[in-house]
């Protein structure tokens, strides 16, 4: 038998991505964004492609730019509107099918994102940035490459002033902007734009009403800045005029993952995912309700024996840059809610009773994750899925009969690389409370009779969890002649409100099912190799391989990555500012902070350690990687220990930063373990 190729990072150059899908019944075709790395940009550049689903057929439609994204049939199908960035920022274009021309309809000053035809086909609803006071036809000047230079070299100048709590943007990247997000409408023949909204918060996740003549949007406008995450609905003519407050109530569920509401077709209904907040600490769940169009008493359709408990997917290993995840849609008769939710390792859709008694019935089934729903049109609908061993594809699904017609498949070289099937363990915890589901990758083309080392990967969050999601990373470990075992400990969502619980995340408890469910891979699979184990993993993960090294003495080499070391400096530095509230004295919070702190226990850190951090990270500030190596090398001179800084990138190097620097990023770390187990 002819053995494959084994994976390497490098292959992150070839892997290409779909995503933003739009099926258009009326033409019977399909638009989607097809997403690849490019050396030359050291970043992802993306395309439209339309395909004919009648004979097959493929065009590729641009307007010349680097990244092209967001795909949107008009009502008849004959336009296609989509964002480019072929003038610098990313602005609407038109491509007319009949006559092949492709225009552009907007030169917004900071750029368009989220583009909506009207009903009619006839106007379109996009978002764009400003600051407080600027000209609105200012505002529809595109800046020249000249006029960004100079405005960058300003703000460069300024000393930035700070008189509220809120300061740190959640880009995890730098201080707030002073540019906020805003509702605009254009008509598809006119040259200027309105501005719908006004003040200095952000809008976000507009919708037109069904017969078009008014939006409803979220925003915190009339909430306290503290409440960074408190958003309200509202609406707002599409003409403009007087804003309208929807819901009081609940929260809006935008971050850390967008509902974007949706309308039933009859105007009478708005079905919202509200926070809805765990009684066991932690992330807020999603809930679903029905909202009447003109306001009122928000009605949860959210039953308590529900097969998932929350109406949101917070899926930790799927790799794909390409685009629009919209997570629910209404059928076409109004009756029910179509929605994706995490639970047990897999990215499932649900349908949820819009009238009559609360019922929530699971509709698929398997071991995958879908990542976006497409809306319905003629009982069928565009979604992405994809698996272990595949990105997301994207699929055409008949919601009336379950059954799938599969149209994409961009990575088609896949079939020459050995990709190694993960193998599925459930253990129960020592405590008794609950179940933890993992994994363990083998390695690639493993020979039998042969003993193999073995890394540990410990997710961030906590709240996300592993799933049934392609990890190209995993696979290169694995390629490398390693294992990978990875488990959703306590902390990870789609296990229950219990299992979810943060406080178990930091007491000890999670780090407890890790070494338990290493335990149980090591008794199961006899061609791991007890004595060579290494353990890694980033943001949460990166904490908790710090706690691990200093507190265990179960592995022969540690990597860190953007994590952890001291909770001094996310308290004061993080764009996730801490609290103090709770403790008796300020000094009693302090001496709390330090001994949940890692740095605090380097001392005990005796085994080879790698440090992985990004420069501009503002959600696990560099200080973080600083302490830690000081502290390390400090009291372990001869120990090796290996600090490696990326500039140019975030907390996201890994999901958004330049190319060359993820792979270099990816082989640190596989180097690192090849030497040391």
């Amino acid at each position: 038998m002819i053995k494959k190729r084994v994976s390497v990072v490098e292959d992150y150059y070839n892997i290409s991505y779909a995503g933003s899908p739009d099926y258009c019944s009326a033409v019977e075709k399909l638009a989607y964004t097809k997403v690849q790395a490019d050396k030359n940009h050291n970043a992802y550049v993306s395309q439209i492609i339309v395909k004919d689903l009648k004979d097959g057929s493929e065009l590729s439609v641009t307007a010349g730019g680097a990244n092209e994204n967001n795909p949107r049939f008009s009502p008849d199908g004959r336009k296609l509107l989509f964002l480019s960035d072929v003038s610098g920022k990313p602005q609407i274009y038109i491509h007319n099918f009949e006559s092949g021309i492709t225009k552009c309809a907007t030169t917004m000053r900071y750029g368009v994102k989220n583009p909506l035809w009207s009903p009619k086909g006839d106007k379109i609803l996009f978002l764009s940035s400003c600051t407080p006071g600027e000209d609105p036809d200012k505002l529809q000047v595109p800046m020249t490459a000249s006029e960004q230079q100079a405005l960058e070299r300003q703000r460069a100048m300024q000393p930035v002033i700070i008189e509220d709590y809120g300061y740190k943007s959640e880009d995890a990247m730098g201080f707030a902007k002073p540019e906020t997000t805003h509702l605009w409408v254009i008509g598809e023949e006119e040259n200027k734009a309105i501005r719908l909204s006004d003040g200095d918060r952000d809008h976000v996740m507009p919708i037109w009403s069904p017969d078009g003549e008014y939006i409803v949007f979220s925003s915190n406008r009339l909430r306290p800045k503290e409440e960074s995450i408190g958003m309200d609905l509202f609406s707002v003519p599409a003409s403009g005029g007087e804003i309208k407050r929807l819901t009081e109530s609940v929260w809006i569920a935008y971050y850390p993952a967008p509902f974007v509401p949706r309308f039933t077709p009859d105007g009478k209904y708005i079905i919202i995912g509200a926070l809805a907040p765990s009684l066991e600490g932690g992330m807020p769940l999603t809930h679903l309700y029905r909202l009447p169009s003109e306001g009122g008493d928000p009605v949860c359709l959210f039953p308590e024996n529900a097969p998932c408990h929350e109406a949101t997917c917070f899926l930790y290993n799927s790799e794909n840059p390409a685009g629009r995840y919209e997570s629910a849609q209404v059928s076409a008769n109004g009756k029910y809610l179509y929605f994706i939710s995490g639970w047990h390792g897999a990215a499932n859709i649900y349908r949820a009773n819009i009238e009559g008694e609360p019922e929530i019935i699971q509709y698929t089934h398997g071991e995958h994750s879908y990542r976006c729903l497409g809306e319905i049109q003629d009982g069928r609908m565009a979604v992405l899925k994809g698996d272990f061993l595949q990105t997301p594809q994207i699929y055409l699904l008949d919601v009336n009969t379950g059954s799938e017609e599969q149209i994409t498949d961009t990575n088609p070289w896949f079939k020459d690389v050995s990709l190694s099937r993960p193998e599925e363990l459930w253990i129960d915890t020592h405590d008794g409370d609950s179940r933890v589901q993992g994994w363990v990758i083998p390695p690639q083309n493993k020979e039998e009779g042969k003993k193999y080392p073995a890394v540990l990967y410990i997710h961030g969050g906590p709240t996300p969890f592993y799933g049934y999601a392609l990890n190209y990373e995993h696979q290169a470990i694995a390629g490398a002649g390693m294992a990978v075992i990875f488990c959703n400990f306590r902390g990870s969502s789609g296990y229950g409100l219990r299992h979810q619980s943060m406080q178990k995340a930091f007491d000890g408890t999670a780090m407890y099912d890790n070494l338990q469910f290493l335990d149980e891979t090591i008794r199961r699979f006899d061609w791991i190799d007890a004595e060579r184990l290494g353990v890694t993993g980033g943001s949460f993960g990166g904490y908790m391989t710090n706690w691990i090294a200093g507190h265990t003495r179960r592995f022969k080499a540690a990597v860190t990555q953007r994590s952890i070391s001291n909770q001094m400096i996310s308290y004061a530095s993080s764009d996730m500012a801490g609290s103090s509230k709770g403790y008796a004295c300020f000094e009693d919070f302090m001496v709390d902070q330090i001994k949940k702190s890692p740095v605090a226990y380097a001392d005990k850190i005796d085994i080879p350690f790698l440090i992985l951090h990004s420069l501009g990270d503002m959600r696990v500030p560099v200080e973080h990687a600083h302490q830690l190596f000081v502290a390390v090398k400090d009291t372990h001179p001869d120990l090796p220990v290996r600090m490696v800084l990326f500039p140019d990138s975030n907390h996201s190097l890994l999901t958004e930063g330049p190319i060359d620097l993820r792979i270099i990023h990816y082989n640190e770390m596989i180097d690192w373990f090849k030497k040391y187990l």
